[in-house]
């Protein structure tokens, strides 16, 4: 069990290294990138639910999942309970 753990921290410290921006959000908080081109959000706790402007559906990130932003628009990151992230 300790080497699985280990082994899940390094993942994780290596997925997170490139990130320079993180924040935290209460239940039915927002936050909105303007310019999302190029961008990547990684959700670190909770659950988030991510919306891109000109897409018709929504993403549900759960921790270590991480959603690419390949076009540019406005992107809106919510928190259904607590949520943490991080954007590269």
């Amino acid at each position: 069990m300790k080497k699985l753990i280990a082994v899940v921290s390094s993942l994780m410290a290596r997925l997170m290294a490139g990130f320079r921006t993180s924040a935290v959000l209460g239940p039915g908080q927002v936050a909105t990138l303007r310019h999302g081109k190029g961008r990547q959000v990684l959700c670190t706790s909770g659950r988030l639910w991510v919306t891109l402007e000109h897409h018709s559906g929504d993403y549900i990130l759960e921790p270590a999942q991480s959603l690419e932003i390949n076009e540019n628009g406005r992107v809106v990151i919510g928190s259904l309970d607590f949520g943490a992230y991080k954007v590269a």
